[in-house]
């Protein structure tokens, strides 16, 4: 499910909300901007990874490269997840609040997504 950053939620209709924005619902061949990951960066979204937001009963999967039908399987710091099946939730001082799939992180550590910075700054608590 392809969504511009920045555009207003609506994936899960009955937790739409005005202050909640898409980040990272990327989809071939819809381009994205790209930057190596820092440590740091990755170390965050894992952790928010592990928090299940408006998780479903289906998978989605990564449009950039082949992933099994059951998710992407990921592991950090000694702990395993698997992506794809949920959504991660990021809250701003602003009130702001950024809504992205779990792949994310996958995109992020994979595919080199580059996040945009208010998005970053959120997940930091900058």
């Amino acid at each position: 499910m392809y969504y511009p950053d920045f555009t207003p939620y609506c994936y899960i209709e009955r937790t739409a909300d005005p202050n909640v924005l898409n980040i990272g619902w990327l989809e071939a061949p819809h381009p994205f901007p790209t930057k190596k990951a820092s440590e740091e960066l990755l170390d965050a979204l894992f952790e928010k990874c592990l928090i299940i937001v408006n998780g479903t009963r289906g998978w989605h999967l990564c449009h950039f490269c082949d992933v099994p039908a059951h998710g992407v399987e990921v592991s950090r710091g000694g702990k395993r997840t698997f992506l794809g099946h949920a959504e991660i939730r990021v809250e701003a001082k602003d009130g702001k609040v950024y809504a992205a799939p779990d792949l994310i992180y996958h995109y992020v550590s994979e595919h080199d997504y580059d996040p945009p910075k208010e998005f970053v700054e959120a997940l930091f608590g900058v």
